[in-house]
């Protein structure tokens, strides 16, 4: 979540194309959410 407030910080200084700062957090987010399942299934089984 650190790393996330300090892109988001960056971005403000800096005049960055927020299309691709939204591409880059969804794809953050989605790596959580698979790793998170993967960790999840492979402990169960």
């Amino acid at each position: 979540m650190k790393l996330l407030i300090i892109i988001l910080l960056k971005t403000k200084s800096m005049k960055i194309n927020w299309k691709n700062v939204i591409l880059y957090v969804i794809r953050v987010i989605e790596l959580l959410l698979t790793g998170a399942a993967g960790g999840a299934i492979s402990s169960t089984f």
